[in-house]
């Protein structure tokens, strides 16, 4: 899912055991009102006498790693199918692993519904530039596509942004808010799906929110401190995953802005 707000999310795995530190991918699940776990074929080495394993899918793989393994070092391979754990080893035959370590696992990753683990996810200027994308579109929406205000120099940085990757003297699109990525991070959301809302700052500035599968929330400045006649701009949609419905809440229900 690279390349839009919904990309998946890289974790490493922090529970004890011999999976300590291993990555999988997180990627939403509306069906499942969830994120789904997505193992990755990967390979761990480990010191003679030590329980410290270092994890690296294949693409992390590098002669210089194999030629810094010491003698009688351990390695462990975490797959979900045989044609998995072929790739590995294909992948360490070809970077020219040697009889110098000693194979001492062989694991399947079984379906883990739970674990404790640390969360990476891009924030780049892809992902930037496709939800200020959405926000300003979403505004158009909203004023009815009014092309007099929509076109004003206020507005410059933004569509700048959006087409060109141009990066304004302030930010754009900001990440606010942890990640919610498990079920009960979730829990007493107004809806299962993502939320739009729009309007003024106490700056007049013209700010966006929007809430991306109900995990990430993402503000986006759509003008800073507006120049032109004051107009009233208060405006929430939602869409629900469940029902594909997209509909207006009420003004009041406008999340932080």
């Amino acid at each position: 899912m690279a390349g839009h707000p919904g990309r998946r999310l890289t974790v490493t795995v922090k529970a004890p055991g011999p999976i300590f530190g291993a990555k999988v991918l997180l990627a939403p699940n509306a069906k499942a009102n969830g994120m789904d776990i997505i193992y990755l074929p990967q390979v761990s080495f480990a010191d003679e006498n030590s329980e410290e394993w270092i994890w690296y899918v294949p693409e992390e793989l590098t002669p210089e790693i194999i030629r810094a393994l010491r003698p009688g070092s351990r390695v462990q391979y975490f797959y979900a199918s045989p044609a998995e754990l072929e790739q590995l080893r294909a992948r360490l035959r070809e970077l020219g692993f040697t009889a110098l370590t000693k194979f001492i696992r062989k694991d399947t990753i079984p379906p883990q519904p739970e674990m404790t683990a640390r969360v990476t996810y891009p924030f780049d200027t892809v992902i930037r530039r496709c939800v200020a994308k959405i926000a300003f579109n979403y505004l158009a929406h909203v004023v009815s596509e009014d092309v007099r205000l929509l076109l004003q120099e206020g507005f410059d940085a933004v569509r700048d942004f959006v087409r060109h990757g141009t990066l304004a003297e302030h930010t754009i699109v900001a990440a606010i808010g942890d990640p919610r990525l498990t079920e009960e991070s979730r829990k007493g959301s107004f809806v299962d799906g993502h939320m739009l809302g729009v309007g003024w700052s106490n700056d007049d500035s013209i700010l966006c929110n929007l809430s991306i599968f109900n995990a990430m929330t993402y503000q986006v400045a759509l003008c800073r401190r507006y120049q032109g006649l004051w107009f009233a701009l208060s405006s929430v949609h939602s869409f629900d995953l469940a029902t594909k419905e997209a509909r207006k809440l009420p003004a009041d229900l406008l999340f932080p802005i």
